[in-house]
């Protein structure tokens, strides 16, 4: 019998990343129910976060923590306040009522599932940074705007063209009724009204920060506070030069929302061994060892 390697690669990262290891006494605990973080711990995180804020948290002994190099492994996008109209309105979410909603919501991934927690859930961990991007956001480089930003600001229709696999594009027949390989001109994935002009936003606060100009956070979470929504129901397939990786999926959600001004505070892939191989990923350290602001820390 044939294993699909992709399949198995997955499911293996996936058990790791619920499995814990307990060396003594020597022990293996699955979807463990004890965690280091407690309920004074929460309380203080729950009245300091603010809407924009990234979660960055991590469990101890898990196997996944031998997949990647550092202290944090998770990340997650704080979003404050999610209701059924923001749900419907924002994300065209007919049912929203699958949703256990609350005034404090993180969104977050695990692999290809993009999930709305509520933040008392989300603290059950071992380890938390509450990381925040300035009120007023400054440009902090002289560096222009990275290229794959530069690229999907003026032709986005283009880029997410190019970055949906083959095996996803749509195919041709030929005469005899064959499946045939995709062509390049192939029509090209509709964008809406409504994805356009969350670019264009995006395009504009990018702009802002590359001309020398400041900016005030609260002003443009309502754009990054729409993105976040709509990775529920129609997740992006432009990865921004970010490899796909189960365990790093969380990262690129987080970067994808933020991308019009993560870059400014160092936020970007890099080159990193997991799992036996180099890839360009984000790796969770990255958003702690960023210039955002460290708002509160515990690490075990």
């Amino acid at each position: 019998m044939r294993i699909n390697q992709a399949n198995f690669t997955q499911r293996v990262l996936k058990l790791s990343n619920a499995t814990q290891v307990v060396k003594r006494p020597p022990f293996i605990i699955y979807r463990p129910h004890h965690f280091a973080l407690n309920g004074t711990h929460t309380r203080e995180i729950m009245e300091l976060v603010e809407p924009g804020d990234i979660l960055v948290r991590y469990f101890n002994h898990y196997l996944s923590r031998l997949l990647i190099r550092g202290t944090f492994t998770h990340v997650g996008f704080y979003l404050g306040e999610v209701n059924e109209t923001h749900l419907k309105q924002l994300a065209k979410i007919d049912n929203p009522d699958q949703f256990k909603l609350s005034k404090q919501m993180v969104i977050h991934t695990s692999g290809d599932q993009v999930y709305l927690e509520d933040i008392i859930d989300f603290c059950r961990c071992d380890g938390l940074a509450v990381m925040r991007f300035p009120r007023q956001l400054k440009p902090l480089t002289s560096q222009s705007l990275p290229e794959n930003l530069q690229a999907y600001f003026a032709n986005p229709t283009q880029v997410i063209q190019e970055a949906i696999p083959i095996h996803l594009q749509p195919t041709t027949e030929d005469n005899k009724g064959h499946s045939a390989k995709p062509e390049s001109s192939l029509p090209a994935p509709h964008l809406d009204a409504a994805v356009l002009a969350l670019i264009k936003a995006e395009k504009d606060i990018a702009h802002y920060l590359v001309q020398g100009k400041g900016i005030e956070f609260e002003k443009i979470f309502k754009i990054l506070y729409r993105l976040a929504l709509r990775e529920l129901t129609a997740p992006h397939p432009y990865r921004f030069n970010i490899e796909p990786f189960y365990l790093t999926a969380c990262t690129e959600l987080v970067y994808f929302i933020t991308k019009s001004i993560a870059w400014n505070y160092g936020i970007e892939p890099q080159l990193a061994r997991l799992f036996f191989k180099q890839r360009y990923v984000i790796m969770p350290d990255v958003f702690v060892d960023s210039n955002l602001e460290e708002i509160w820390k515990v690490v075990g």
